[in-house]
């Protein structure tokens, strides 16, 4: 009799499971190995059949039955995709539980290497996937939109505080100006303008000069 205590990888498995949305086709590989201190029992027990014969005639069965119980707690997009980690620690467990006990057998891993779905579930599938596709790019040209937004709401407050401040430097140098120009400045341009030109007046700021007697 031969009964591997080292681990070994099974070739995948084909199962047709019950999921919560219908059903998928799991290719799932295994990797386990025979408990040492089960050996003797299952020698007696199988009347020293192959470690190898016993998987393929027993245990085989009882595992693929055992990953249909443990599928339907997943939806398909758990399976297919979203959750798929879970669903492979879910049935590890579950092997576990009911493998050491019944044939001495530990598995130290049991991963669903692919998953296939019927046209219909197929194109459930595909239409939610796109659909969530086309979720992610709208948030993404939402989230950019605003951005830019934000940038031009920044550039117009600065365009009108630059506005601003320049209006306020050009009104505070006009009142310094007008505070400047005082009855006696006038008279003294006058006199300086009439003393060149002849009979002129100043008028205000800029010393504007009109000529009065031609």
């Amino acid at each position: 009799m031969t009964l591997r205590t080292t681990k070994k990888e099974h070739p995948d498995w084909s199962i047709d499971a019950p999921a919560n949305g219908g059903m998928v086709k799991v290719n799932l590989t295994v990797n386990y190995n025979f408990l040492p201190d089960k050996v003797i029992d299952l020698y007696k027990r199988f009347n020293g059949m192959d470690g190898e014969a016993i998987v393929e005639s027993r245990v085989q069965n009882s595992m693929i039955a055992y990953v249909k119980e443990v599928t339907p707690d997943f939806s398909v997009m758990d399976i297919y995709s979203d959750k798929k980690s879970e669903v492979n620690q879910a049935i590890t467990e579950y092997l576990n539980e009911r493998l050491e006990e019944e044939y001495g057998i530990h598995v130290s891993s049991a991963l669903v290497i692919d998953v296939e779905l019927d046209a219909e579930l197929q194109q459930k599938v595909q239409a939610k996937e796109q659909a969530k596709q086309d979720a992610e790019i709208a948030e993404l040209e939402k989230q950019t939109a605003q951005a830019q937004a934000e940038t031009d709401k920044v550039i117009a407050e600065s365009e009108a505080e630059i506005k601003r401040i320049q209006a306020q430097a050009e009104a505070d140098a006009n009142r310094i100006i007008a505070e400047s120009i005082t009855p006696e400045l006038i008279q003294m341009q006058e006199a300086e303008a009439r003393m060149e030109h002849g009979w002129v007046t100043v008028q205000g700021a800029g010393t504007v000069v009109t000529n009065q007697a031609g």
